[in-house]
């Protein structure tokens, strides 16, 4: 997209837009609301939001930094400019963004008017002030403009020193009497509520009705009523001195054993003290020490608390953490102290919350971490204020701060924080307030998160599962995502979760975190139908519960089986396509100790485990440690390694059945050779079956399938270590086990073949050791069947033409166990040099 259309460019009057881009600005719904456009609109956030109205899905937010460092904002308006020639965007006078960096207002206020002009397709008319105020003739009428000085004797000239002095007294009667403000870089955190907050939290409304007004002539001497006065009110002191001492104690700096005045001095002192004095004083002191003396300096004309929360997403993590830390310590002291006045409450914890907003999420954890202390610790202090502050004033607090968030991890720490602040029946009146201030996406994300501390027992699940019903099947991605959450959540708990219609519609759904919530949904249903008292009776332990044949127990288990084959269904789907590890890994974490309880899973597990990449297919069989979290959902098991350690029968009678849908998979596909992924999951089975206590047909079944595999996998580097435990494996069958297997002598003689023909040094090195202990063996155990196959072995090996014992290292193997040692048929050479043959490599 590109335009040609020319903007006029304009001089800005002061640092106002004109009004037609503050309506239109106002009209885009933007995450930050514009009140001072010079500060507000420079780093360039907002202008990248505003072009992401118009070019929906093209720009990446999650690129763009509100901050208001120069490395951010050049960061910020390198990738608008990767925007602008990626979709052809000309923006008609844009002629770069480095005056907009150096806080140039002319060259901000041309390209706002220039993108309003370019989007919108409308010009801005130039208002009459500005072009008189730009115009000769205002420039001429303000050159010779004069100050004068009334005084007796007539209009004299005022001099520009005296103007000076008067302006600079000016200045600091205004700074002493001023105000405690903020910078104006960010939103005014010591703002408190437009109405006073009285200590029992109602509005007072006084009428206030004069009807006559009458006076008394004072009797007695007026000096003497001043003094009664006077008296009065140093012991209305004195009393409330005495009343505060456990308050003003813990913020006392001198001794217990000083003189009584000086503390009663101090006491008076701190009570004239606000909160943000005080944080003031310790921010002050805190610089102060040498390792914060030259990386931390505060603004000018700001003091130290206000230079904190403007600067401190670029103050060291040592100051910040430190100082949160010092107010984790003193927490008793502060809460005494803020909790002599209701405003104090609020003022403390509007700092607090400004802090959270300026933080960048990495290191948000801190701050929140010391609200949460104050949260609870305020409740057992004073629940009724404390929650009525909340409700009123901190909960619409917080709510903004989670709109504002970007990153889903600030928004759940405070989501979490929420949770400080409840009391069980408490929770209603907070999910009403959520609801009222926050859109359904955020509000969905919030029960998300509070579904995750509910407890077994709640009465809460049914009002949060009702909002999870609503959005479940929702077309947005995150409301349904949230609603599942909260599902999933639910049936971890065992709260009863009724969606066996929408099961496979669910299942469809092609968002791979939804289909990982699925997945953990589904199993947990699965979970909950198995603990039930019908389906351990009757199918867990039938010999407990079904003594005799019973048409209503028959009718029971059809319909426990039914469903859990309904849900195992739905986690197959959800599963499939196999295009993502993370749903893989939670796939394989949820069914892992489902799956002697359904067929559907038990082939799903092999299917995964086959074809997931060979990191994930390491953990789920080998590894014990425990899998990363993810959002919305925790995993809650681990590997198959970690389940053998706990419960080493279910991991055999599992690895067994695996085996054996593995060799009729194998039995079925009529593969020439197997990929690592099968000699691997192969090898897990064997390592973990008992096969004396199986079935004799069914080990003879095994055994004959494989084989051929693992015998062939003695010649490929790829699959050698694998391969030969597995034929030790083999062997072990045929000599420890009985277990016959047929033919399986040629077929490793043909093996020696083929890694002599490869010529590789590894995997021809391997077959010697291997043969070597194996004779070591049958020589120690004098088992006539080892040593049986060992002489076939040669037998066959005699026979090729040519034959490998030409090669002296494999002719040298069989020495100990053969009678007859190997006549080569050219006795001048000692090594064969095997060629090609006419016929095929290997034959069965």
């Amino acid at each position: 997209m590109s335009s040609n259309t020319n903007t006029q460019t304009f001089q800005p009057v002061g640092k106002a837009l004109p009004r037609e881009i503050i309506k239109w600005i106002q009209g885009l719904d933007l995450s930050y609301s514009v009140k001072d456009p010079r500060r507000d609109l420079s780093n360039g956030f907002l202008i990248a939001e505003i072009f992401s109205r118009y070019y929906p899905g093209r720009v990446q937010m999650h690129s763009f930094d509100n901050s208001q460092k120069d490395e951010r904002k050049q960061n910020n308006y390198q990738q608008l400019e990767l925007f602008f020639k990626k979709n052809d965007i000309v923006i008609p006078n844009h002629k770069g963004f480095a005056e907009i960096i150096d806080n140039d207002w002319n060259a901000l206020y041309n390209f706002l008017v220039s993108i309003y002009s370019f989007l919108t397709q409308r010009k801005v008319i130039n208002p009459p002030l500005a072009s008189y105020v730009n115009s000769k003739e205002f420039a001429t009428s303000t050159q010779n403009t004069q100050t004068f000085l009334l005084k007796e004797k007539g209009i004299e000239k005022l001099q520009e020193e005296q103007k000076q002095e008067d302006q600079f007294q000016k200045e600091q009667l205004s700074e002493k009497h001023a105000p405690l403000s903020v910078s104006s870089k960010r939103t005014n955190f010591m703002r408190v509520p437009s109405k006073p907050i009285s200590q029992n939290l109602e509005n007072l409304n006084y009428q206030i009705e004069v009807k006559n007004i009458s006076y008394r002539p004072v009797q007695g001497s007026l000096l003497k009523l001043k003094e009664e006065q006077q008296q009065q009110e140093k012991q209305q002191e004195k009393l409330n001195s005495n009343n505060d001492r456990q308050i003003q104690d813990s913020f006392q700096k001198t001794p217990m054993d000083e003189n009584k005045r000086e503390a009663t001095s101090t006491r008076e002192k701190q009570l004239d003290k606000s909160i943000y004095d005080i944080l003031n004083e310790a921010l002050t002191q805190r610089q102060q020490f040498s390792q914060f003396a030259q990386t931390v300096q505060f603004k000018q004309n700001a003091t130290a608390l206000q230079s904190f929360i403007d600067l401190i997403d670029i103050y060291p993590e040592d100051f910040v953490n430190g100082f949160f830390q010092e107010l984790i310590t003193q927490k008793e002291a502060y809460i005494n102290f803020i909790f002599k006045d209701t405003n104090e409450v609020w003022k403390f914890f509007k700092f607090t919350f400004q802090c959270i907003q300026n933080l960048p999420v990495q290191r948000v954890h801190v701050c929140i971490d010391l609200v949460n202390q104050f949260g609870a610790r305020s409740l057992q202090k004073d629940a009724l204020k404390t929650r009525s502050l909340f409700l009123e004033f901190f909960l619409p607090e917080i709510c903004n701060l989670i709109k504002q968030s970007v990153f889903f991890e600030k928004k759940q720490l405070l989501i979490q924080m929420i949770c400080s602040f409840q009391e069980p029946m408490f929770k209603y009146q907070v999910i009403q307030t959520m609801k009222q201030n926050l859109s359904a996406e955020h509000f969905m994300q919030c029960l998300a998160v509070f579904s995750g501390f509910e407890l077994e027992s709640s009465e809460l699940w049914n009002e949060m599962k009702r909002y999870g019903y609503i959005y479940f099947l929702s077309s947005s991605t995150s409301l349904s995502s949230s609603a599942l959450a909260i599902l999933c959540n639910a049936a971890k708990s065992n709260s009863q979760v009724k969606i066996e219609k929408h099961v496979i519609a669910l299942a469809k759904n092609r968002w791979w975190q939804n289909r990982c919530l699925c997945v953990i949904l589904f199993s947990e249903m699965i979970r909950g139908v198995i603990k039930t008292t019908n389906y351990q009776n009757l199918i867990k332990s039938p010999q407990q519960g079904q003594k005799f044949f019973s048409i209503e127990n028959d009718r029971i288990i059809s319909d426990l089986k039914a469903q859990v084959n309904h849900f195992s269904k739905g986690i197959e789907i959800a599963s499939t396509p196999i295009d993502s590890d993370i749903l893989m890994n939670q796939s394989l974490i949820h069914i892992v100790d489902l799956l002697g309880d359904s067929k559907i899973l038990l082939e799903l597990f092999v299917k995964i485990v086959l074809e997931v990449s060979q990191e994930s297919r390491q953990w789920a069989l080998f590894s014990s440690d425990s899998q990363d979290e993810y959002d919305f959902f925790i995993p809650s098991d681990k590997s198959f390694k970690f389940k053998l350690n706990i419960n080493s029968q279910y991991v055999k009678q599992v690895s067994f059945q695996i085996l054996l849908h593995l060799v009729e998979l194998l039995n079925t596909q009529k593969l020439l050779n197997l990929p690592l992924g099968h000699f691997e999951l192969l090898h897990w089975c064997f390592q973990n079956t008992d096969f004396k206590i199986q079935n004799m047909e069914s080990c003879e079944q095994i055994a004959k399938v494989t084989k051929e595999y693992v015998y062939l996998g003695l010649s490929d580097p790829t699959v050698l270590l694998y391969a030969n435990d597995l034929a030790k494996q083999l062997l072990d069958l045929q000599f420890k086990a009985e277990v016959q297997i047929e033919n399986h002598d040629k077929i490793f003689a043909n093996s020696i073949r083929l890694a002599l023909k490869a010529e590789n040094d590894q995997v021809l090195n391997n077959i010697i050791e291997f043969i070597e202990n194996l004779v070591v063996e049958s020589g120690q155990s004098a088992s006539d069947g080892l040593k049986n196959f060992i002489r076939s072995v040669y037998d066959e090996l005699d026979q090729m033409n040519p034959s490998p014992l030409a090669n002296s290292k494999i002719s040298k193997c069989f020495e100990k166990v053969n009678d007859r040692p190997y006549q080569s048929p050219h006795p001048d050479v000692s090594d064969v040099q095997i060629q090609d043959e006419q016929q095929s490599d290997f034959q069965y």
